[in-house]
């Protein structure tokens, strides 16, 4: 089991909160809160957060990275998506995306993001409910966030409502916004790593492993 410890450095983590729709809601209902999981699928699923803490579980130690060229390791909790996408009776991965779909607001709409599937079950993706021994913040994505960790964040959606399986990869809302790269695939360059308090150079594409 992996110890849990507070993440070094943590205040001095850029706040991602004005990344995440410009607005978040204020507050989710979470009695009357749903994953729903569509598309090419054998079974739609309809997960409460009480369901999803129920399935197997993994806490795992990885690195997360922001396009803005920062990065933090922090210990994350909760299921891997490979998990859901069985329930679900998902075949052929390799020929399907992942459009996800944030709960959001009135004010701001929501916040969509699609993925390569099988790349992200081959990265051990996960949806997340907790970060560091504690419910992730509204900031991180209360109350679920999926994270594929080979790629940057703009791609895996906070306050997560709904997860497609489709056969369309689509641009996403930084995407179209930002001209962000649709691949979202983590690059070789200099970053920051806010945890150890240095620049790092990363060698090799896709999560971060040798620190």
């Amino acid at each position: 089991m992996i110890q849990r410890l507070k993440t070094p450095n943590l205040d001095k983590k850029p706040s991602s909160l004005r990344y995440y729709q410009e607005g978040p809601p204020t507050s989710i209902e979470l009695d009357l809160w749903r994953l729903t999981v569509s598309g090419k699928v054998e079974s739609t699923l309809h997960l409460s957060y009480e369901e999803i803490l129920k399935l197997p579980q993994i806490e795992e130690s990885r690195r997360m990275v922001c396009v803005c060229n920062w990065s933090i390791r922090r210990t994350w909790k909760g299921i891997l998506l490979s998990t859901v996408m069985e329930m679900a009776g998902v075949s052929d991965l390799e020929k399907y995306y992942l459009k996800q779909t944030s709960i959001g607001t009135k004010e701001k709409g929501v916040y969509q993001s699609t993925i390569p599937l099988g790349d992200a079950i081959s990265r051990r993706s996960m949806l997340i409910h907790t970060v560091d021994g504690e419910p992730l913040p509204m900031e991180q994505g209360y109350p679920l966030r999926l994270f594929d960790f080979g790629l940057y964040g703009y791609k895996s959606v906070k306050g997560l409502r709904s997860l497609e399986v489709t056969d369309r990869f689509e641009s996403g809302e930084w995407e179209q916004r930002a001209g962000y790269n649709k691949d979202g695939t983590i690059r070789p360059k200099k970053y920051w790593i806010v945890d150890l308090k240095q620049w790092q150079f990363v060698k090799k594409p896709g999560e971060f492993r040798d620190f």
